[in-house]
C-alpha cells in the first residue's frame, strides 16, 4: 500500500549513526511513512542493525548491495523499492525531531505544483547552521548557505534556492521521474559529491523549483562525511578531492547553458589555472579528477544533449503559454 512519504537512507559502514537515525524515526508523531534502508556492502553490521528495527518498529525494507554503489547508485536502487509521492533523502548521520514527518506532510500539501524539492533548516549538533539550501558561486563551486554560522536571526525566511543538500531533502516523486535520464535520477557516474546540485540544476532547467522552508528542521552530525564517498584504494581526503574535481566538471558539462559559460569565462579561466597549480603543489592525488572527467566526457556530452534539448523545449512551451 502506498504511503505519503518514503524515507530513504543509504549507508556504508555507518552503524552507530544509523541506529540513532532510525531511533529518531521510530519516535515520529506521524506514522504515514515507510523507511527504505539500502546498505552498500557494509562491513560493520549496518544492515543487521537496520533489520532489528525494520519491520518490527518501522514499516519498510532493508536492501543489501554486494558492492558499494555510492550515494547515487544507492538512492536510485532505493527509489525503485519505495512508493511515496514524496521522497525524503536522509543521511544516516542525521536526526529528525519527533514532529518532522507531521510537519513535512503539512508542508508538501500546500506546496505549489512546480516545487520539486523542499530544503529544511538543517542544524549541526552544536546548534549552528549546517545548511539553508545550496548556492553556486561564479566559479561554479557549491556551498551550503549559512554553514557554520550562528543560527539565530539567519535564514529565517521561506524562499526559493538554487538547490538542496542531499543530506536531508524532500523530493516530489513526479519531479524525480521527470528529470531522470535513461532511467537514472541521480547520475551514478558521479558516485558521490555534486550529485545534489546536479539534480537541482537539472530540475531547475526543466522548470522545477527548490524551496527552503525554515520551519522544517533537522540535525546533521556530519560524522559520516566521508563514509559513503571514499573508495577502498584511496585515503578519504584524497578520494573526496578527486571526486569533487571530477564531478564539478561533469556537472558543468551537462547543465551549464552555453551563454552562461561564455559570460563566466573571465572568472572561470584564471580560477581554473590557480586551482590546478594549487592541486599540483598541495594535493597531487586530486589531479586524477581531471583524467576521470576526460574519460567520462563522452557520456556527459550525451546527457547534455538530452538535458539542454528538454530545457529548451520547456522554455519554448512556457513562452508560448504566456
Amino acid at each position: 500500500m502506498s504511503v505519503r512519504l518514503s524515507i530513504q537512507i543509504v549507508t556504508w559502514n555507518s552503524g552507530e549513526d544509523l541506529k540513532a537515525c532510525l531511533e529518531s524515526l521510530a519516535t515520529q508523531t506521524c506514522s504515514d511513512f515507510e523507511v527504505i534502508v539500502l546498505d552498500n556492502a557494509s562491513a560493520d553490521g549496518s544492515a543487521d542493525r537496520a533489520e532489528k528495527m525494520i519491520p518490527s518498529k518501522l514499516d519498510g525494507r532493508v536492501l543489501r548491495e554486494s558492492t558499494n554503489r555510492g550515494f547515487c547508485g544507492g538512492h536510485n536502487h532505493a527509489l525503485k523499492a519505495s512508493s511515496g509521492e514524496w521522497v525524503l533523502f536522509l543521511n544516516p548521520d542525521a536526526i529528525l525531531p519527533p514532529d518532522f514527518v507531521q510537519q513535512a506532510i503539512l508542508i508538501v500539501d500546500r506546496a505549489d505544483p512546480d516545487v520539486g524539492s523542499i530544503c529544511p533548516r538543517i542544524l549541526l549538533h552544536d546548534g549552528r547552521l549546517d545548511s539553508a539550501g545550496l548556492t553556486v558561486d561564479r566559479f561554479r563551486r557549491v556551498y551550503d548557505r549559512g554553514h557554520g554560522e550562528a543560527a539565530a536571526g539567519r535564514y529565517e525566511i521561506e524562499e526559493d534556492v538554487e538547490g538542496c543538500t542531499g543530506a536531508v531533502v524532500l523530493h516530489r516523486r513526479a519531479m524525480l521521474e521527470d528529470i531522470a535520464i535513461r532511467g537514472e535520477v541521480l547520475d551514478e557516474g558521479l558516485f558521490a559529491y555534486y550529485d545534489d546540485i546536479d539534480l537541482s540544476w537539472r530540475a531547475r532547467l526543466y522548470g522545477w523549483r527548490s524551496r527552503y522552508v525554515p520551519n522544517l528542521r533537522a540535525i546533521h552530525r556530519r560524522s559520516g562525511r566521508n563514509a559513503l564517498r571514499k573508495r577502498a584504494t584511496d585515503a578519504p581526503r584524497t578520494a573526496q578531492q578527486m571526486l569533487m574535481v571530477r564531478n564539478r566538471f561533469l556537472v558543468m558539462t551537462k547543465c551549464e547553458r552555453a551563454i552562461d559559460l561564455v559570460k563566466g569565462l573571465p572568472w572561470l579561466l584564471p580560477f581554473e589555472a590557480a586551482r590546478l597549480l594549487f592541486l599540483v603543489v598541495r594535493a597531487p592525488g586530486a589531479l586524477r579528477g581531471y583524467l576521470g572527467a576526460a574519460s567520462m566526457l563522452p557520456t556527459a556530452l550525451r546527457n547534455r544533449r538530452v538535458i539542454q534539448a528538454t530545457a529548451a523545449q520547456r522554455q519554448s512551451r512556457g513562452s508560448a503559454d504566456s
